[in-house]
């Protein structure tokens, strides 16, 4: 019985942090997509007629992407088909607001992006104290 009771409390302890973590969670990822929208315009250099144009595309095509990228995780080439298919067909609609030189910089800068991301979430990860890493290096 008192199991149960401890588990209850403990059930209820964390859906409490996590409304919070949930609210913390919403507020980094909004953060992270300014982030990604001006580190993405600067790497274009949108002017801002191109930028009121090409944002609404952008985020129509990250959508379609993301629902790519999670529609079938375990066939690898199939997805990776389904990703080019729609990087191919988006390239078009790209190309008319932007023009055929800078399409290619679309890609590269989602990728340098994420590995400034990547970077910065692995040293804010180093920062934190050993009991908050869930893997200790041996040293």
């Amino acid at each position: 019985m008192k199991k149960l009771y401890f588990l209850l409390a403990f059930i209820t302890i964390t859906g409490l942090a996590s409304a919070q973590d949930d609210q913390a969670t919403a507020k980094k990822k909004e953060d992270i997509e300014a982030l990604k929208v001006a580190f993405i315009s600067k790497e274009l250099e949108l002017t801002p007629a191109e930028a009121q144009q090409f944002w609404p595309l952008y985020n129509q095509y990250y959508k379609e992407l993301k629902a790519t990228r999670l529609a079938n995780p375990d066939d690898v080439l199939e997805k990776d088909e389904k990703v080019l298919a729609l990087r191919k067909n988006y390239r078009d609609q790209f190309t008319k607001i932007i023009g055929l030189p800078r399409v290619n910089k679309i890609y590269n800068a989602e990728g340098k992006f994420h590995q400034l991301l990547f970077r910065a979430m692995r040293r804010q990860n180093q920062n934190r104290p050993d009991a908050a890493r869930p893997f200790k290096k041996n040293a």
